[in-house]
């Protein structure tokens, strides 16, 4: 089975007992029941050596960063702002220097993101890896889903996108503060971020939401890095739709309300690249032609 797969069968699997779980599986976040206010989003993610990351090409101060920014990143998706984090890691040795610099990283964003790291789990491994688990919380009146979208919606991205893995991903900056401006000014009917690539996650809003969509190659915010490696501008954006670990914000409006969306966000750029359709297909316009497109980002089964 592949990653898609793996999960609808998980899914299928699992029972919800409480009544207090509004959305269990199949989001960036679990949410669940708080109080009159608020819910508490719940979510999880992974470091694995060899699979996110290469030893060599990392400090431990950057890994350590990007695992707590990975988490910030599922609950920016859903509207909210972080509270609590518990960390479980495996090392194949404890050497101080590298426990301190993973620390350090971790830290850096807690103190910004203002949340506190309050426990966790330590064992030997082979390989070094590093599971997060964290909560949050957002309004129930910014809560956010993947299953919002509406044909005649249009799509938007935050910064650019593709290549990420040259360097992007050792610094990425979670949309934490910019989809909290965005939930306050702005009606989106669906939220995700973009961790397997710009196709993949926009699939993933269509499916949930039971609708297609077109975008428009020429209005695809494509990274600086992206260029470089790409011998055209259809190689450029073939990175933007399949690369993953963008972490920026896919998001869907409705279209009476596309005006209040700002160009840019301090320094982020926001940029139109789409339209949601009724039609349960996935179309690229490149050059006036459109052309049918599928998921081409990562999968970790593939």
């Amino acid at each position: 089975m592949n990653e898609e797969k793996i999960l609808k069968f998980i899914k299928s699997k699992l029972k919800i007992r409480r009544k207090d779980v509004i959305v269990g599986p199949g989001d960036d976040t679990a949410v669940l029941r708080y109080d009159k206010k608020y819910y508490l989003l719940a979510t999880t993610d992974c470091l694995v050596e060899d699979v996110h990351f290469r030893k060599k090409e990392i400090s431990y101060y950057q890994l350590g960063r990007k695992a707590i920014a990975v988490n910030l990143s599922d609950i920016a998706a859903m509207g909210g702002f972080p509270l609590y984090a518990l960390v479980s890691a495996g090392f194949p040795e404890g050497k101080k220097e590298m426990i301190d610099g993973i620390l350090k990283g971790m830290e850096e964003l807690a103190e910004e993101f203002k949340f506190d790291i309050v426990g966790g789990n330590l064992t030997k491994s082979q390989f070094i890896f590093i599971d997060i688990f964290m909560v949050g919380k957002v309004e129930k009146k910014y809560l956010k889903l993947r299953n919002g979208a509406k044909p005649g919606d249009l799509i938007f991205v935050t910064g650019k996108l593709g290549a990420s893995q040259l360097k992007k991903h050792l610094f990425l900056r979670p949309r934490i503060n910019e989809a909290r401006r965005l939930v306050k000014k702005v009606k989106i009917s669906a939220m995700i971020d973009i961790s397997d690539g710009l196709s993949s996650d926009l699939i993933r809003i269509a499916k949930e939401s039971n609708v297609g969509f077109e975008i428009y190659s020429d209005k695809i915010p494509v990274s600086e890095d992206a260029v470089k490696i790409s011998k055209n501008r259809e190689e450029a954006i073939l990175h933007a739709l399949s690369d993953g670990e963008d972490y920026e914000l896919l998001f869907t409006v409705p279209e009476k309300y596309s005006a209040n969306i700002p160009e840019k966000i301090s320094s982020t750029p926001v940029t139109f690249i789409g339209r949601i359709i009724s039609e349960k297909s996935y179309y690229l316009i490149e050059n006036g032609k459109k052309r049918k497109i599928g998921s081409m980002g990562f999968n970790h089964f593939g």
